[in-house]
C-alpha cells in the first residue's frame, strides 16, 4: 500500500476550532431543515421521502430532519480503501494522510509546439503513462474530460478505457453527463460495464474497487437529475463516492469564507443523506471544489489563495465528522507553467496537506484546470516531494540533536565524513530530481535550461522508455470494448 503524504505535521494546520466546526454544522443543519435543497429527480425524491425527509413535489424542494442527518453521519465510514491493480498502489483514504492525483483538463499544452490545443485520445494515454511513472502521484484522474477525435456521445467510457490501459494505479472519475438524462445513464452503464471487464467480474469490482466516482451539487443548494442518478448508481454498484460542492464565493454562494463553508457543508450533507437512502453506510468522501469569483474580471479563480484556505477548513470539517476529504485542487489561474503557477499551486499543496485533506487532485493543470500539461505534471511531482518533506516535520531525539557529535567535532571541524551524516542524510534532506541546484556557471554550460525544459526532457524519457504496465489481456479486452462502442456509434 502507498504511504501517501503522512508525517508528524499532517493535519496540524488548523484555522477552525471545534466550536467553529460545530457552528458550521449547526447552521448547515438549520438550512437543510428550514430552506432545504432542490433535487431535480423524481427517483431521488421517492427515495428521500421513504427515508424520512420532507418532500415538496411541486417545487422539488427536500427538507432534511436533523435526526436523519445525524443517523447518516453515524454510519459514514471513517476510511475508504481503493485497490490498485498492483497491490503496491493500494491507497487507504483516511485521516492523517494525504494522497495526490492528476488533474483533468478540457485541452492540453502541446509538448512539442508549446501552445494550447484540443486534446486527442493519445494525450490521455501519454498523461496516464507519465503519471504511472511518477512516485509522488498516487492516483490518477483521466487527463482530459473530452477529446477531439472521439464522438462526444461515447467520449467518457472511451477516455476512461484509455486511462485503464496505461496505469495500475487507482482512478477517480467524473462523468460529465450527456446532453440528456438518457445519454447520461447510457454513459454510466458503459463506464460500469468497462470497469467490470477490467476487474474481471461484478464481484471483484465490489470486493476490490479501483475506481471512485465524483459527483457535484449545483450551487446554490441544487442536485440535478444527472448528478443524482450517477450518485445512486455509484452506491448501488458498491463503489466509493465523492460528493463535491463547487461554490463560486460571491456568485453562487456567500462572499464570506465562513458562509461558503456553511453552504458547502449543507450541500455535502444533503448528498450524504441521498447516498444513505440507497445504502446505509455507503462509502462517501467529503469533497470540495469551492473557490472565489474574481470580482475584477468576473472569472472563476481556481488559483486563489482562498481555495487553499477553504481546502484546509474542509479538512477540519472532515475531521470533525471523522469522514475522509477530497479537494479538487491545487490549481492556478496562469495559462503557462510560469512563476505564478509555481506560487499559487505550492501554497495550495501546502495548505491542503498540512491541514490533512485526504486526497488532493491537481497535478498537471494550469488555467484553473481548463488546460493540462505533461511538463507541469512532472513539476508538480517534484513539489509534492517537497511537501512530503515538510509534512515529515523535525525529528527530535537524542541522536538527531547530535549534542555529543557537536562536542566531538568541536570548533572548526567538519561533519562530512561522520557516520552520523551518512546515516541521517537520506531521511533528513529532500533529494530533488529536476530542480536546478548547479552553480550559475554550470547552468550556463548546460544550455541554460529552465525548469520547464528539464521537465520536458523527463516527459520524453518516460514516453520513450516506459511501456504500459497493464496486463496485455486486459488491454485487449478494453480495446475490444472501445472498438465496439465506436462501431455502434458509426452505424447510427
Amino acid at each position: 500500500m502507498q504511504k501517501g503524504i503522512k508525517g508528524y505535521m499532517s493535519g496540524r494546520l488548523c484555522f477552525l476550532t471545534k466550536e467553529d466546526c460545530k457552528e458550521i454544522h449547526d447552521t448547515s443543519v438549520d438550512i437543510l431543515g428550514e430552506c432545504g435543497v432542490k433535487i431535480e429527480s423524481e427517483y431521488a425524491l421517492d427515495k428521500l421521502s421513504d427515508f424520512g425527509c420532507i418532500v415538496n413535489r411541486k417545487n422539488s424542494i427536500v427538507k432534511f430532519p436533523k435526526y436523519v442527518i445525524d443517523d447518516c453521519l453515524r454510519y459514514a465510514p471513517r476510511s475508504i480503501k481503493l485497490y490498485g491493480r498492483a497491490s503496491k498502489y493500494d491507497i487507504k483514504i483516511e485521516s492523517g494522510r494525504t494522497y495526490t492525483s492528476t488533474a483533468s483538463g478540457y485541452g492540453i499544452i502541446d509538448r512539442n509546439k508549446k501552445i494550447a490545443r484540443d486534446g486527442i485520445l493519445n494525450d490521455v494515454a501519454e498523461g496516464t503513462l507519465v503519471a504511472e511513472n511518477l512516485d509522488n502521484i498516487h492516483s490518477v484522474i483521466p487527463f482530459l474530460t473530452g477529446v477531439h477525435d472521439v464522438p462526444s456521445e461515447i467520449a467518457s467510457p472511451i477516455i476512461l478505457g484509455e486511462t485503464f490501459k496505461n496505469t495500475n494505479k487507482t482512478v477517480e472519475f467524473y462523468l460529465t453527463g450527456g446532453s440528456n438524462i438518457s445519454s447520461t445513464l447510457k454513459d454510466m452503464d458503459n463506464v460500469i460495464k468497462l470497469s467490470k471487464i477490467v476487474a474481471g467480474s461484478t464481484f471483484e469490482l465490489r470486493k476490490k474497487p479501483f475506481l471512485m466516482f465524483l459527483i457535484s451539487s449545483i450551487s446554490p443548494l441544487t442536485y440535478t437529475e444527472d448528478q443524482s442518478r450517477i450518485l445512486f448508481r455509484t452506491v448501488e454498484e458498491g463503489l466509493p463516492l465523492v460528493i463535491m460542492p463547487a461554490i463560486l464565493s460571491g456568485m453562487t454562494g456567500p462572499v464570506t469564507i465562513a458562509g461558503t463553508l456553511v453552504q458547502s457543508n449543507a450541500e455535502f450533507l444533503a448528498g450524504l443523506v441521498m447516498a444513505n437512502s440507497m445504502k446505509k453506510g455507503a462509502p462517501v468522501m467529503y469533497g470540495h471544489s469551492n473557490t472565489i469569483l474574481d470580482m475584477h474580471t468576473g472569472i472563476y479563480s481556481g488559483g486563489a489563495v482562498e481555495m487553499g484556505l477553504i481546502s484546509a477548513c474542509i479538512a477540519q470539517m472532515g475531521e470533525y465528522y471523522d469522514i475522509p476529504t477530497n479537494s479538487y485542487c491545487p490549481k492556478s489561474d496562469s495559462h503557462i507553467s510560469d512563476q505564478q503557477v509555481g506560487y499559487e499551486k505550492a501554497i495550495q499543496w501546502i495548505l491542503g496537506s498540512l491541514s490533512g485533506v485526504s486526497y488532493l487532485s491537481g497535478a498537471g493543470c494550469v488555467t484553473s484546470e481548463s488546460l493540462v500539461s505533461l511538463e507541469q505534471l512532472v513539476i508538480d511531482n517534484e513539489v509534492i516531494g517537497m511537501v512530503n518533506r515538510v509534512n515529515d516535520g523535525i525529528n527530535i531525539t537524542e541522536e538527531t540533536l547530535a549534542g555529543d557529535l557537536i562536542k566531538y567535532i568541536g570548533p572548526g571541524g567538519n561533519y562530512m565524513k561522520t557516520n552520523h551524516t551518512t546515516f541521517w542524510l537520506n531521511s533528513e534532506h529532500f533529494k530533488p530530481k529536476i530542480s536546478q541546484k548547479d552553480s550559475y556557471t554550470q547552468w550556463l554550460n548546460n544550455e541554460e535550461k529552465d525548469i520547464v525544459d528539464v521537465a520536458a526532457i523527463n516527459v520524453e524519457n518516460i514516453l520513450e522508455i516506459e511501456q504500459s504496465p497493464v496486463n496485455n489481456d486486459v488491454i485487449k479486452d478494453i480495446d475490444n470494448f472501445q472498438n465496439e462502442l465506436l462501431k455502434n456509434i458509426n452505424n447510427i
